[in-house]
């Protein structure tokens, strides 16, 4: 506006004033040639004033052309007449800090109230520093708006001065950049990420030659850059990842710019390790592939853990063997090959005889490398073909493919029990172990695998109740037997809920007695009455109750059953003087035992030596340190202690001596035979010396002949019992004839009374 004053103002000199002033001086002095220096005067004003209008023009464009530079480049700028007070703000500058110049002038305070309150301090300081000589500024600060955004500037400012120093004005710059600010920060956030990643990252060129990579790639392959830079990634390489992995890569490179999968490649050590590697193209805005950037991480021990996952899914963790759900796999996989090549197959179903007693005697370590060896002992005897697994526990499966005759399994049976059934040494003990052998065959006992699984186990508990230590092919009969056996402990567990079972009492008499109706104790023996089924056998019920783990429940209602007996019979003032309770190996093991029995003479007010225990030989024998431990702890509280069925287990004289008992019972196999087999009579009088010798007497069991009864009294035993002197009978039957005359009871002993 200023300029077209100006204009204005020379253009009313020269086309008014002068032609004026040239006519007045005409008029009054007579100038010669005034008219047409009038006329003259008002062409060069003509001239003159176009002249001007073509600068003004110019000018206005170059205004707009600085205006637009300005805007384009996010630059504006201001400038402080300092004597004057005086400040300008260019149309950019307002836009900048998105200030209506409208409503708000130019002003300081304008400007620091978008100034971000942290940078604030530092702007004041940079611009009073900038108004001494020789301080120019040029800082880098934030704004901040209303609505939470936040602008990156770079402020610029210097100042001049008069000769006396005395500032006058002060002018500057104002740039957004904000863009260039982010890109600064993505810049180094990516170096720092590439820098500090611990994933292994390479850059190669449009030729696949590396060009760059970081320090975690020095950590996982051992090369650093200088070794690899214009290298091809294949030196990298190890040669075990499959030729079709590298062409399924290059493909969906080309394809999708992108592959993710697994490669195999060589340390510089010449470790090889697989390494889960990401490929990515770089390509320029033409489509040209520029560079390729991968990264990727070692993965062996993600590869190692999961391998370790994979064998204890489909492995036993013990022995390496298959494990039960891999069996099920394998086996059914086997059946679709035997079945398609129309072969025979076998399933031997194994488990190891007295295995418990062992684990419980030396502990579950020693148990635990005696199964190690088992495993190893059984993998020996078959094809790496054949499958051996371990079902669990003490029990395992071979199935043996492409048999050309069942007779064949019977073969590598008889091997397995040759092999199992050897002594084993672990940790200073010889073991011994064998194994009870079931065999099911495909397709004559089953067709899939959960039959052939279920009849080969029903034919090794046919070799078990065959003695143990044998092979038993499946038969119909066998599965019939199995499903009674299950349905026998179904219903022995109902019979302990529906109070079922019994006791009969057999009487011991003493061998010098007179009177053969008073004995001087009773055994107790446990008798199921079934239903339906009516009196059930001991023979029957009391091995389901032993394999299934419900003998120690009716050993200890048997204990206070009997207890609860002798109490009733000493208040009727009638009955022995000892009730005789057998104890199982289950409850000698529980730590409970002697705790139950103090309680069982406490409750039922019994005098200590009114209770026997007796107990086995042979688990008096499996853990003879424990068992000796017990039984002392049971003699504490004064109750008699028996050793049953001496003679047929395999005690040693050296612990026996050890055991705190009062009683030795002879064995009923070895009374059976005294009058015909004179060993049997020599073994009987040897053991009646040696319990003599050691302080105990004896209780001979299963006589039933005169002849017996009177080899035993000739030899000192001391108590006699079997069916010669009477049958074990109910508490009420014993009862009843002890209330009689005394002599309407038992008979005097004759061979008839059998």
């Amino acid at each position: 506006m200023k300029l077209k004053r100006q204009n204005l103002f020379v253009v009313f000199l020269i086309v008014i004033l002068l032609p004026l002033g040239w006519l007045t001086g005409a008029v009054l002095h007579g100038w010669p040639g005034a008219a047409s220096m009038i006329v003259f005067s008002g062409i060069i004003a003509l001239l003159l004033y176009r002249r001007l209008r073509r600068d003004e023009a110019a000018q206005v464009e170059s205004l707009d052309d600085l205006r637009e530079v300005q805007r384009i480049a996010r630059l504006g700028n201001w400038r402080h007449d300092l004597c004057r007070n005086q400040l300008q703000w260019s149309e950019e500058m307002f836009r900048i800090l998105e200030v209506d110049p409208g409503q708000r002038p130019a002003s300081a305070r304008a400007y620091l109230a978008v100034t971000h309150p942290d940078d604030r301090e530092m702007l004041r300081a940079a611009y009073a520093q900038s108004l001494t000589p020789g301080h120019p500024y040029e800082i880098t600060h934030r704004l901040q708006f209303a609505d939470g955004r936040i602008k990156y500037v770079l402020s610029r400012g210097e100042t001049r001065f008069a000769d006396d120093g005395t500032p006058l004005v002060a002018r500057g710059t104002l740039q957004d950049v904000t863009e260039h600010h982010l890109a600064q920060e993505a810049l180094l956030l990516h170096g720092n990420i590439f820098q500090h990643s611990g994933e292994a990252i390479m850059i190669t060129d449009h030729d696949n030659r590396i060009i760059d990579i970081n320090p975690a790639f020095v950590r996982q392959t051992g090369y650093s850059r200088e070794q690899v830079v214009g290298e091809n990634p294949r030196m990298l390489a190890s040669g075990r990842t499959p030729p079709e992995t590298y062409a399924a890569l290059w493909t969906a490179l080309q394809n999708e710019g992108y592959w993710q999968g697994e490669l195999w490649d060589c340390h510089r050590n010449g470790r090889i390790y697989p390494k889960w590697t990401t490929i990515s193209v770089i390509r320029d805005k033409y489509g040209s592939i520029t560079h390729f950037i991968a990264s990727f991480n070692d993965i062996s021990e993600r590869k190692a853990t999961e391998e370790r996952i994979e064998r204890l899914a489909h492995h036993d963790s013990l022995t390496g063997l298959f494990n039960r759900y891999n069996l099920e796999i394998r086996l059914s996989q086997a059946l679709l090959t035997a079945r398609r090549e129309k072969h025979f197959l076998a399933v031997l179903f194994i488990d190891l005889d007295h295995f418990k007693v062992i684990n419980d005697t030396l502990g579950h370590a020693i148990g635990d490398q005696l199964l190690v060896e088992v495993a190893r002992r059984l993998q020996g005897c078959v094809r790496e073909s054949d499958i051996v697994a371990r079902q669990g526990g003490d029990e395992f499966v071979v199935v043996i493919n492409t048999l050309d005759s069942p007779a064949v399994a019977s073969l590598v049976a008889a091997k397995i029990l040759h092999a199992l059934s050897q002594p084993y040494d672990i940790s200073n003990n010889r073991l011994h172990t064998s194994p009870s052998i079931g065999i099911a065959i495909f397709p004559g006992d089953g067709e899939d695998a959960e039959t052939l699984m279920k009849n080969a186990d029903a034919a090794m508990y046919h070799a078990k109740g065959q003695g143990r230590n044998n092979l038993q092919y499946f038969t119909a009969e066998l599965n019939a037997a199995a499903s009674e056996r299950l349905l026998l402990e179904r219903e022995l567990r109902e019979a302990l809920k529906q109070n079922q079972l019994e006791l009969h009492y057999q009487p011991q008499f003493a061998a010098d007695a007179d009177d053969f109706v008073r004995p001087q104790a009773v055994e107790a023996l446990v008798r199921w009455r079934h239903p339906q089924r009516g009196l059930v056998p001991p023979g029957r019920f009391i091995p389901v109750a032993e394999e299934s783990g419900l003998i120690e429940a009716i050993g200890n209602w048997v204990l206070d059953e009997a207890g609860r007996q002798l109490a009733e019979w000493k208040r009727a003032g009638i009955g022995p003087r000892r009730v005789a309770v057998n104890i199982s190996v289950h409850q000698l093991r529980n730590g409970g035992l002697v705790e139950r029995v103090g309680n069982i003479l406490k409750n039922h007010h019994l005098a200590h030596d009114e209770l026997e225990l007796e107990i086995t030989e042979s688990a008096a024998m499996s853990n003879p340190a424990s068992a000796i431990e017990q039984l002392e702890a049971l003699r504490h509280l004064g109750v008699t202690l028996a050793i049953d069925d001496f003679g047929t287990g395999y005690s040693s004289l050296a612990y026996l001596k050890r055991l705190p008992i009062q009683i030795l019972k002879l064995d009923q196999t070895f009374v059976r035979d005294i009058e015909t087999d004179e060993n049997d009579a020599a073994i009987s009088a040897a053991t009646l010396a040696l319990a003599h010798s050691l302080g105990l007497k004896v209780v001979a069991e299963g006589i039933e002949t005169e002849g017996q009864s009177r080899f035993l009294r000739a030899h000192g035993c001391d108590l006699l019992q079997g069916y010669l002197y009477g049958r074990p009978e109910p508490a009420a039957t014993l009862a009843a004839r002890w209330h009689g005359d005394g002599r309407a009871g038992l008979a005097p002993p004759v061979q008839n009374q059998i």
